[in-house]
């Protein structure tokens, strides 16, 4: 009966040489792709700020960077730069916050009955994008502090009515608007999904970078 015999001995070697130029040239390919996918992260996290956030500065829009793989080292960073990452960090993963200093300045300076260790949030007054007041509306606030009549503020709790304890301002008639309600205890809820983000980058991307790049590299290699 015919039969047939296969000898791999003549490609043998063939297949050891592409064994070993593969094995010298994934550090290379993995960090290329690692770079090239943290990029993309980084982009994605950038242009992500206009959706999560109302009118982002450039400053916040130009949040995030990279730091590079190599092929001794395969990881990759993308982080937000330091002064960013001040505020950005609470607007990912949320949690309690501290006072902050114009909040410590306003109920110092208050002859009133709000314990100093309050937290004032924000009822009628504009955000940055960050979820900040402004430094110009803590001046205007401030101002409005030292004065008296229309459009003056004060602290404490309005006299009549279950108005809680806080920052008001005048209007007219007698009427008064809540620029800031004080509570015990205040948090940040998350806003930016940055894990989320990254995350779908690196699950469509990646996986392509490092064929092509594996592709490349062994083309230069023979």
């Amino acid at each position: 009966m015919a039969s047939i015999t296969l000898d791999i001995k003549s490609e043998l070697p063939k297949a050891i040489a592409w064994t070993d130029a593969m094995t010298k040239q994934l550090p290379f390919a993995i960090s290329r792709a690692l770079n090239d996918t943290g990029f993309d992260i980084r982009n994605a996290l950038n242009n992500s700020t206009r959706q999560y956030f109302k009118d982002p500065v450039p400053f916040t829009q130009r949040a995030f960077l990279v730091n590079r793989s190599n092929k001794r080292n395969l990881e990759v960073e993308v982080y937000a730069e330091q002064r960013r990452a001040r505020y950005l960090r609470t607007l990912v993963h949320g949690g309690m916050r501290g006072q902050k200093p114009f909040e410590l300045k306003f109920l110092n300076d208050a002859s009133s009955s709000i314990p100093n260790g309050s937290r004032l949030v924000p009822a009628a007054v504009r955000l940055t994008a960050a979820g900040n007041v402004s430094l110009a509306t803590i001046r205007k606030i401030q101002e409005q502090l030292k004065s008296t009549g229309k459009n003056s503020a004060f602290i404490g709790t309005p006299t009549g009515g279950d108005r809680p304890a806080g920052v008001y301002q005048r209007m007219a008639k007698g009427k008064l608007k809540p620029l800031f309600v004080a509570v015990d205890q205040a948090a940040y809820r998350p806003m930016f999904p940055m894990l989320e983000i990254g995350s779908k980058v690196v699950d469509r991307r990646f996986g392509q970078y490092l064929r092509s790049h594996l592709e490349k590299a062994l083309a230069s290699a023979r």
